[in-house]
């Protein structure tokens, strides 16, 4: 004799198959829809990506240097929050200019007379650029400073809206800019090698 199969066993059954089945669907969508949000996240950094260079303009009149000027340039698409900026000096800090000009040994016949702007702590827009310091009055100091440009290391921590981090590295005024991404690790500026101007 053949046994009856109870009907609300089959329904308990079915039950169960289609719980299962909403349960995979769940999980399913939930993880595209995480996919979806770390892609959005990703395109709107992208929208708020800074990106700065430093660069010297220089100015030659009768193959002689007249003026030399430093330009800080957020090249990204969003600001850029400058948290700190060191200068070096043949591999040792300096804390201002008149710092710099007493390590290159400037004669005291050279003008130091600058004009400057203070960066840290600011904020860049995207496609700001300035002249962060001018060598302008004095064609003298224009050319000391150009003479000893390649002992002159310039450091900028910067971040993002979303706190990444960036350090921009420039080792003289005419050699290539090295931007290292530091991700969400802080800026890596001693506060008392913080150069002020």
């Amino acid at each position: 004799m053949k046994k009856k199969i109870d009907p609300n066993l089959l329904i308990a059954i079915g039950v169960l198959i289609a719980s299962f089945s909403a349960l995979f669907v769940y999980m399913r969508q939930a993880s595209i829809m995480s996919r979806q949000t770390e892609i959005l996240l990703e395109q709107t950094k992208a929208n708020a990506w800074p990106r700065l260079s430093v660069n010297a303009h220089l100015n030659w009149s009768d193959k002689k240097l007249e003026t030399l000027q430093v330009k800080i340039h957020n090249k990204g698409t969003g600001p850029a929050i400058i948290e700190g900026v060191r200068v070096l000096y043949d591999g040792k800090y300096v804390t201002h200019w008149q710092d710099l000009f007493l390590k290159t040994k400037i004669p005291d016949s050279i003008s130091k007379s600058i004009s400057n702007k203070s960066v840290n702590n600011s904020v860049m827009s995207a496609n700001e650029n300035f002249y962060w310091v001018q060598f302008i009055n004095d064609p003298n100091l224009a050319s000391w400073m150009y003479k000893n440009r390649q002992k002159i290391t310039i450091e900028i921590c910067y971040k993002s809206v979303f706190n990444d981090y960036w350090l921009l590295r420039k080792e003289g005024f005419d050699n290539d800019t090295i931007i290292q991404k530091l991700g969400t690790q802080e800026c890596t500026i001693p506060s008392n090698e913080v150069f002020k101007t």
